[in-house]
């Protein structure tokens, strides 16, 4: 696919020569092609890097509530959020934001790689690491992408099914192929095998991934891969590097007078960047980069998902009248981690684990250590179950409240849509309307827009 890279691109400055269009705007240094270490290194921290947007992912997992007038108008997010089947959403995708973003990115990680060997400074040690940072990052964005527009991973047809493009060249006239969904898993491990050795325990900060993203992202690849024993066994790994646990409690309590209120916005200190959960860093969509989830909507219904006392509801949402209908919205400004990898995950795949083993109290015990962290003591009981049923059921329920908005909750979904023990249809009730949407329903799965299909020579549409 020769004009593709160019064609995401194309919204970017070229800001040289001829000889120069491969590096464009994503140079933050001076505008410049990169020649020493630090020129490299300072690619890592370019937000076009770090960017996953799952707004048209979470809508169709109705992560956040489109209000009445909103669902009324027909569009490609309306079509998404109330599962509207016989609609053809290509006619409103002539572009996507997530599917370009990616491979931005995908780009900026391949000049790393492809490049920081020939660095006029820099020690072999610090160029080894930068690469496998950027294989971290690159490894990422793939996932994304072969997570959202395409089937989910089934040994049996992993390796029939079709994938999305893989690209490795940081030529922008280089030719890419339509990997099959089997063959992007193989490059994603591969790529993160590579990396594991060279990656630092201690990141100079959350934009470079350390050995904790490393064993967080293996894990999750093996879960979504059905390799329950590798996943457990990389996330103990992950849990090894950081297990830290930000304290949502005392959060709630030194802003307690804030929180208690009812203000649409409040302005309390940040703190998703230097989260001591953090493996890694990733913004969510371009709106999420400027205001985090604020003005994002919950129905009223939707609190009861929260214990109460939950410290993370309490803070982050109030009741507010919208017209005829009350809602929750989300009112904390914050640079969210909204595509990053953080501790809770592993606890959650731990805790998954051990309950798929048969070891439901140590799940239960596993996911409870979360729990102390996120409800106030006065509200607090450890949750129990007594089959894989139930513990599994809990540990989704955590799941969500915790990664509300951030896109996990759509790849949770998908996963266990393709779990014949959990498998399940989902109805809802919007107005005087039911809308359903099955296990296998076409709409999970992104479609290419129609600019990608047009610049995508020989790309196979996965859905529509």
């Amino acid at each position: 696919m020769k004009r593709i890279i160019h064609f995401i691109l194309c919204g970017l400055v070229i800001t040289g020569t001829i000889s120069c269009k491969k590096y464009l705007e994503i140079v933050p240094k001076g505008q410049k092609i990169p020649q020493s270490f630090e020129d490299y290194k300072a690619l890592v921290e370019n937000a076009k890097a770090h960017s996953f947007d799952y707004d048209n992912q979470n809508q169709v997992a109705n992560d956040f509530y489109l209000i009445a007038n909103g669902q009324a108008t027909l569009n490609l997010t309306s079509i998404n959020f109330n599962w509207q089947e016989t609609q053809d959403r290509l006619q409103y995708t002539s572009d996507d934001a997530g599917y370009n973003g990616a491979y931005t990115g995908i780009f900026i990680y391949n000049v790393l790689v492809n490049n920081v060997q020939n660095a006029t400074t820099g020690t072999q040690a610090d160029k080894d690491r930068l690469i496998a940072q950027a294989r971290v990052g690159r490894s990422m964005l793939y996932f994304y992408l072969i997570t959202s527009y395409a089937k989910m991973y089934d040994p049996a047809t992993a390796a029939t099914d079709p994938g999305v493009f893989l690209n490795t060249s940081d030529n922008m006239e280089a030719s890419m192929k339509q990997v099959s969904v089997k063959e992007m898993y193989e490059f994603i491990l591969k790529d993160l095998n590579a990396a594991m050795p060279y990656l630092p325990v201690h990141p100079d900060n959350p934009y470079f991934s350390g050995k904790g993203a490393g064993y967080a992202l293996l894990s999750r690849i093996h879960l979504f891969m059905k390799d329950y024993a590798s996943a457990a066994s990389f996330a103990e790994e992950a849990l090894k590097q950081n297990s830290e646990l930000f304290d949502y409690v005392n959060y709630y309590n030194e802003n307690k007078v804030l929180a208690d209120g009812t203000s649409p916005s409040i302005n309390i200190p940040k703190y998703e960047f230097r989260n001591p959960e953090n493996y890694n860093f990733h913004y969510g969509s371009s709106y999420m980069q400027v205001q985090g989830m604020y003005i994002s909507m919950l129905r009223e219904s939707d609190s009861a998902q929260y214990d109460k006392g939950d410290a993370r509801f309490k803070v982050n949402f109030t009741k507010r009248a919208l017209g005829l209908e009350t809602i929750w919205t989300y009112r904390r400004r914050d640079d969210v981690n909204a595509a990053g990898l953080r501790t809770p995950e592993m606890y959650y795949v731990k805790a998954e684990c051990l309950a798929r083993a048969g070891k439901i109290a140590e799940a239960m015990n596993v996911l409870n250590t979360v729990r102390r962290k996120r409800i106030l003591p006065e509200f607090y009981a450890d949750v129990t179950a007594t089959d894989l049923a139930g513990a599994i059921a809990l540990i989704r329920r955590e799941l969500k409240c915790e990664y509300r908005g951030t896109g996990l909750v759509y790849l949770d979904l998908r996963r266990f849509n393709n779990d014949p023990q959990f498998r399940a249809t989902i109805t809802k009730q919007e107005g005087d309307k039911t809308y359903s949407i099955t296990p296998d329903s076409h709409l999970w799965i992104m479609p290419f827009s129609l600019n990608a299909m047009a610049y995508g020579e020989g790309l196979i549409q996965n859905s529509k």
